[in-house]
């Protein structure tokens, strides 16, 4: 009850500040639920409840509030400060307010005719134009099976051709058990995979680490709150005439008994596409420098990784489309970037509070080019004392680098393609307004780390009377903070400060027309420059 009290009290200063009248279901609160929740939240869906409906959110209305106002929903965990990237499921601070101020209103419902097509779900899918589903069959944990079980699943695609996979979804039979699903591409004239698994009597074969196959290729997976992998026009991952792909599950200690029927729904196309490829340079198996991926009990640790793309090979580089860091309960942070020959510093992603039921392949706003002779880094931090609530053992135990729940990894992995020329121009996310932001944090985490001025996302945004716009200097020097029309010209000047760190300053945006400005960071002929929406 004081919890609903202060949710109350919260929502309705929201309200007053912001709005006139309370947003109604209808017309404002339903498509943030759409376009923001209910890809989780819908029947067969991986969250516990659907959210399609007035009296489905009606029900969970406090619940909602409390997730939103907490930023535990929509789950995001990459650093928005860091780096951006497509489909970022985030919420803004005129989303969060809207959302509490139809709390603390009493939740009404308006006009339900005027609200916006509900998104069709098809039996927990949201992929739409299947062209292969491939299923394991029904399979149950043996009784007897009281560890972490890595058991392979091999499927013919029976294709008469070498096709494309421009998309993939993967489906759990039963969320509740399975740990992550591995895919890879058997072809071997053999069929080795459908040999191992005639071996043994119950469906599929059991194989630790890789799946057993010679030469097998990686080319997809499934982690804990992973949508959909979609690839941009002209770009897929090779599939072979008369292969057969191999899903190797994992099912951790504590499954015994319990069945999976798990599903991948698979896009396909015969053109003559780009192929991606994916794999994790940075490992704990070869690229650790202070290695061995070991945590005593009662200890924390921070461990590092490093590659280098070779200069002899016969390309110009890669183009990155995505990173997904991978570990597992122990892990509480992770810093991954690259530097080029050049001495730039490229970030790819930063999440402060790691948590391994929200994992994914983050794709990024433009295709990344690293040129032959870049340096890749990754930074990763372990925690394995009793502070940390998701230590699976109580007392701690000394952990080790394993496949286990209870072991710990260290993996990013990359899709990527051959450079082209061109590639860096190319944009994966249409709302992309300047370059992903240079990495500032931790600048003594490698020699030579670079900082630069940084110009963060204005709050609220879009704003009513008053926003805050706050920035980073590396050092203390004079800034210019203006404001320009969409079509460059100069609406005001905002007195700004200069000083060493973070400076913020409240701007009066009661004085603009309702409409969209673009707010500009100019530091010794640096600029950054962000968007604002203006409403009255």
């Amino acid at each position: 009850m004081i919890k609903k009290l202060l949710l109350l009290s919260f929502g309705f200063v929201m309200c007053n500040a912001g709005y006139s009248q309370t947003p109604l279901w209808a017309t404002d609160i339903a498509p943030i639920m759409h376009a923001k929740c209910t890809s989780c939240h819908h029947e067969g869906g991986l969250a516990p409840f659907s959210l399609m409906t007035y009296s489905d959110a009606k029900g969970a209305q406090f619940m909602i509030s409390d997730a939103v106002s907490s930023g535990k929903m929509p789950p995001w965990p990459p650093d928005r400060e860091y780096n951006h990237y497509k489909d970022e499921r985030y919420l803004s601070s005129d989303e969060i307010t809207k959302i509490n101020a139809w709390v603390s209103g009493g939740t009404p419902a308006g006009d339900t005719a005027n609200a916006p097509a509900p998104p069709v779900y098809n039996n927990g899918s949201s992929l739409n134009g299947v062209d292969m589903v491939i299923q394991i069959p029904t399979f149950t944990v043996p009784a007897n099976v009281n560890y972490d079980l890595y058991q392979c699943f091999t499927i013919p695609t029976n294709l008469s051709q070498d096709q494309f996979m421009t998309a993939v979804e993967a489906i759990p039979g039963n969320p509740s058990i399975v740990h992550h699903i591995l895919i890879y591409e058997d072809t071997t004239s053999s069929q080795q995979s459908l040999l191992l698994d005639n071996n043994t009597p119950e469906p599929g074969y059991t194989s630790f680490g890789g799946p057993g196959v010679n030469n097998a290729a990686l080319v997809g997976g499934w982690v804990p709150g992973q949508m959909p992998s979609i690839y941009p026009n002209g770009m897929g991952v090779t599939l072979h005439k008369n292969s057969r792909l191999i899903l190797q599950i994992h099912y951790p200690a504590g499954s015994a008994g319990k069945m999976d029927s798990t599903k991948l729904n698979i896009k396909l196309s015969t053109a003559s596409l780009r192929p991606v490829f994916i794999q994790p340079p940075l490992n704990h198996m070869g690229s650790m420098t202070d290695g061995p991926l070991s945590i005593p009990a009662n200890s924390s640790k921070t461990f590092h990784t490093e590659y280098t793309i070779p200069t002899n090979y016969p390309i110009q580089g890669v183009s990155l489309l995505n990173v997904a860091p991978h570990a597992h309960l122990l892990c509480k942070s992770w810093l991954v970037f690259g530097k080029t020959p050049a001495g730039d510093t490229i970030p790819f992603i930063k999440i402060n509070d790691w948590d391994f039921h929200w994992q994914g392949f983050y794709t990024f706003q433009k295709l990344v080019f690293m040129p032959i002779g870049s340096k890749f880094y990754g930074i990763a931090t372990y925690d394995n004392t009793a502070n940390n609530p998701h230590n699976p053992s109580s007392p701690p135990q000394h952990v080790h680098a394993g496949e286990s729940t209870t072991d710990e990894m260290m993996l990013v992995y990359f899709s990527y393609l051959i450079y082209q020329q061109g590639d860096e121009d190319m944009v994966l996310d249409s709302t992309i307004l300047e370059p992903a932001p240079t990495a500032i944090e931790d600048p003594k985490s490698v020699e030579g780390f670079v900082s630069t001025p940084q110009l963060y996302d204005a709050m609220p945004n879009p704003a009513n009377n008053e926003t805050r716009i706050t920035y980073y200097l590396p050092v203390a020097t004079k800034v210019e903070l203006k404001v320009y029309d969409l079509t460059g010209k100069l609406v005001d000047e905002i007195q700004a400060t200069g000083n060493n760190g973070f400076n913020s300053t409240v701007y009066n945006t009661a004085k603009l027309q309702p409409g969209n400005y673009l707010y500009s960071l100019n530091v010794g002929g640096i600029v950054k420059t962000k968007q604002l929406s203006v409403v009255k």
